[in-house]
């Protein structure tokens, strides 16, 4: 089994010799018949990717260079449509992978094919467990059965929101990533894996959860995740492709753009424009205040 590990890089050399180390311990920890390949998309118009030793030499490194900036969105697709990998793995430049991690996705990928497949091969996303780090501590991310087999309903990323804290922490089949996603390239940073996961939901994957923490979220300034304000605007972008897709319910974007902006006045309100919230919108309030409940879900009301 072959995977590809596509890493948009913008000024991130501070985070390369941590990176390097991280994919070279994977290698390591991987099955000899089992291979990786490495893609970083240099997405810096006058920066160098800088890396060191062994890897300089290695065939399964790859350093492709955009010929303008594209954004995150656009840097994926350039690795995409370089890596010859089965199967893919998001990771942003700043992402940490425990050492095993590829090596774990690559033994659920063959045990769901080896149980549900006539082909040999996984046709499913595989959701691995993660520690979300704030500014003070690390926290487990799906703390409840509840939350867990929430990860492949596209009603609570229509109602809710995304699931998925980055595509980081999933192994995607190559093959079942959707052609819509690779012709409506986002301009705006943020959500386009949220994106992503809609248009394969919609489209019947199954996803499957792998219930270890096996990717690191790290808390930086530079965190684009972390800006709502930033990954909204991202949101209403898709929303608008969405709109546009044949065969996708009007009522889907609709109610997904009803959710972030009533989410998104409650985040900036007062108390009195909070209870004036409530009261005109208690479904999209008590859906959430109900899912944060069962899934004990802490950060953020935007999930």
């Amino acid at each position: 089994m072959k995977v590809s590990v596509i890493t948009p890089f913008y000024n991130g050399n501070e985070y390369m010799d941590p990176y390097q180390e991280m994919l070279l311990l994977n290698e390591e920890n991987m099955d000899p018949e089992d291979e990786l390949e490495v893609i970083i998309v240099n997405d810096s118009p006058k920066a160098a990717v800088k890396l060191q030793g062994t890897v300089m030499v290695k065939k399964n490194w790859k350093v492709i260079k955009n010929p303008e900036n594209l954004g995150i969105h656009g840097s994926r697709l350039a690795g995409l449509s370089e890596c010859t990998g089965d199967y893919v793995i998001f990771l942003d430049q700043d992402d940490e992978l425990r050492k095993d991690a590829i090596a774990c996705f690559i033994a659920e990928a063959k045990q769901v094919a080896s149980e549900k497949s006539s082909d040999g091969n996984c046709h499913q996303v595989i959701v691995a467990n993660a520690l979300l780090e704030q500014k003070h501590e690390r926290a487990i991310w799906y703390r409840t059965a509840y939350h867990s087999k929430k990860i492949g309903d596209l009603n609570t990323y229509i109602n809710i929101g995304t699931q998925i804290i980055s595509p980081g922490q999933c192994m995607i089949p190559k093959n079942l990533i959707p052609d819509f996603w690779k012709t409506h390239v986002m301009k705006n940073n943020g959500a386009d894996d949220y994106f992503l996961w809609i248009l394969m939901l919609q489209e019947g994957v199954p996803f499957t959860y792998l219930d270890k923490p096996l990717y690191i979220h790290h808390f930086t300034a530079k965190n684009i995740s972390s800006d709502t304000k930033e990954t909204d605007r991202s949101c209403y972008e898709f929303i608008e492709y969405l709109e546009e897709k044949e065969g996708f319910p009007k009522d889907y974007a609709m109610r997904l753009k009803e959710m972030l902006t009533t989410k998104d006045a409650f985040r900036n309100g007062s108390v009195f424009q909070k209870l004036g919230i409530c009261i005109k919108k208690p479904g999209i309030i008590i859906r959430n205040l109900i899912f944060k409940l069962r899934t004990h879900t802490r950060y953020g009301f935007n999930r």
